[in-house]
């Protein structure tokens, strides 16, 4: 009898049992939130890698972006920002292939918001938020 495959997180696998726990990306310069979160997501048995500086972050995403779930990137960091990666991962038309989640403690207007979902971010959470929010994003 032949097992019926199906394809989860682009690996083609026998069945679900075989998936490993949900990744994600963090990608802030604020070393108490990323720290927060990564704790968070490890107590909710889904992996987490952080980054607090925006080159360092793009690196990764070039470098790994298909191992990820998911990546939540600050927009406000100093010196390469998040909205740097952002534009990188646009010319390089990386954003349809990534989930991308967009946290920011600037305020956005809806037609920000509207833009940045058109050119390809997931979502758009604004500081502060609650893990609950998270963990029901990353669900959805």
């Amino acid at each position: 009898m032949i097992k019926k495959r199906r394809c989860y997180n682009n690996i083609l696998v026998k069945d679900r049992s075989a998936v490993t726990n949900p990744r994600v990306l963090v990608i802030d310069d604020n070393k108490d939130i990323t720290e927060m979160l990564k704790d968070f997501f490890e107590l909710e048995n889904i992996e987490c890698k952080i980054v607090n500086d925006g080159k360092e972050g793009l690196n990764e995403i070039l470098k790994e972006h298909m191992y990820y779930n998911f990546i939540l990137l600050d927009l406000t960091m100093p010196e390469f920002s998040g909205w740097d990666i952002f534009k990188k991962l646009k010319d390089k038309n990386l954003l349809p292939s990534i989930n991308l989640i967009i946290f920011t403690a600037s305020s956005k207007t809806v037609n920000e918001i509207n833009e940045l979902l058109k050119e390809g971010v997931k979502y758009v959470l604004k500081k502060p938020f609650s893990l609950v929010e998270i963990l029901e994003m990353l669900k959805n």
